[in-house]
């Protein structure tokens, strides 16, 4: 099938095999969903050299991986070139693979092998429980995380520095002469609702991200930030996130199996939800504040006794050690006076003093 057939809005769920196949072939693909299938989401060989954008794969506890991409065995031309932009890949903390039709059973997330080329940009893999990319038994292809002018056609594999990936797992497992990938953005996507153990039995899950990360909508999510840039050609929907579904783009309400069971959370509660959720927010932000503003006012008010009282205390030190140069002493045993100062006496023969602004008793 060549690049004249466009296809768009598939879904693949509980297969026992693998979900969608391209072997050969330029067949472009848009809005591709694989859910729970018993072996690889989207498997790509035998040269398929097409494009896919907005796939969502859900790998579940007995999954295997949510892409297996080989090329034509190795260095064989043509090499598998598979562009994939705008991938959420939601993989099972707990996952044991368990496929009846693999020839092997090795855990990754994405699983990528025999020298197999490609793009892969602006992707999202989260709930990784042991590797997000699996890649092995490379072969000339180059492997790079810069996509730069000078790489030869179709003959590199570029996997973006800036794709998210998340889970208790690695980022990459890379098995002896498949160097290269190294980078990624390690923090959690931010999805809506979904469970690091999203299985078919979950009960609620929505894959979309938000667009921000805080209430004030100030701070852009990880998925709206440092996205990369799409290839010039026409295919491709140049959107401003990272993900399958960004903040408002849930195409598979309507139609999904996942949508028709009640599994996908609804929008409008999820957003009343979250409305609620900021309005405690900004209540318990209004009473940090408040009560911020009380404690800047108790520690100016202490600063200011302080200084006062800092300032008498100089004062009558000044005035303390001058009359006690004129012949003042103190009180013999430290006597006091009403307000705490320390009595003062004239020696023999000495007038009485008053001290500037200060009631002082004097003993002649």
């Amino acid at each position: 099938v060549g690049s004249g057939t466009t296809v768009d809005h598939i879904e693949v769920a509980y297969n026992l095999d693998d979900g969608v196949e391209f072997f050969g072939g330029t067949v472009n693909v848009k809005y591709l969903s694989v859910l729970f299938v018993g072996d690889d989401g989207i498997d790509t060989d035998k040269g398929y050299r097409g494009k896919i954008q907005f796939a969502y794969v859900m790998v579940g506890r007995e999954g295997h991986h949510a892409t297996e991409m080989d090329a034509n065995k190795g260095s064989s031309n043509p090499r598998s070139f598979p562009q994939v932009y705008n991938a959420l890949f939601v993989g099972h903390e707990n996952n044991s693979p368990n496929s009846v039709s693999s020839d092997d059973l090795e855990p990754a997330v994405m699983r990528l092998r025999e020298g197999t080329g490609g793009e892969f940009g602006n992707i999202i893999i989260t709930n990784i429980g042991t590797y997000g990319v699996l890649q092995d038994t490379c072969g000339t292809e180059k492997r790079t995380q810069a996509l730069t002018s000078n790489l030869a056609a179709q003959q590199y594999l570029w996997f973006s520095p800036n794709n998210i990936m998340s889970g208790r797992g690695w980022s990459y497992s890379l098995e002896g002469g498949c160097e290269g990938l190294t980078s990624a953005i390690n923090t959690d996507p931010a999805l809506r609702l979904m469970p690091t153990d999203a299985d078919e039995d979950t009960t609620s899950f929505d894959p979309t991200t938000p667009k921000f990360a805080n209430v004030a909508e100030t701070e852009l999510s990880a998925a709206y930030t440092s996205v990369d840039t799409f290839p010039s050609d026409a295919f491709w929907t140049k959107v401003d996130y990272k993900g399958a579904f960004g903040d408002n783009n849930r195409w598979l309400d309507g139609w999904s199996i996942i949508y028709e069971s009640g599994q996908l959370d609804d929008l409008s509660s999820l957003d009343e939800k979250m409305k609620d959720d900021s309005e405690v927010d900004l209540a318990v932000a209004i009473g940090l504040s408040v009560g911020c503003a009380c404690l800047a006012a108790l520690s100016s008010f202490a600063f200011y006794k302080y200084r006062n009282y800092k300032n008498m205390y100089e004062t009558l030190k000044e005035q303390h050690d001058y009359y006690e140069a004129e012949g003042l002493k103190k009180v013999n045993g430290g006597g006091v006076n009403a307000n705490g100062l320390e009595l003062l006496q004239v020696n023999p023969g000495g007038k009485p003093v008053v001290m500037q602004g200060v009631d002082v008793d004097v003993d002649v």
